[in-house]
């Protein structure tokens, strides 16, 4: 698909930018998104590993952003 030639939505939303920000934002999706589905909350060291997984994943990607 062909979404145009755009602001990618990192760059058009500055509270994405921070990483840290970034991440604990998509941990709150996850487990809401668990819940309603019917699992239990993640339990902390279940957090601290998809943490370290979005900032390998960030570290990753943040030459391709300009960073």
């Amino acid at each position: 698909m062909d979404f145009g030639k755009g602001p990618t939505l990192i760059e058009a939303c500055p509270c994405l930018r921070d990483d840290t920000e970034r991440i604990e934002r998509i941990l709150d999706v996850v487990e809401r998104n668990s819940v309603i589905e019917g699992l239990p909350p993640l339990r902390e060291q279940e957090r601290d590993r998809i943490r370290e997984l979005l900032r390998t994943t960030a570290a990753r990607s943040a030459p391709s952003r300009g960073e």
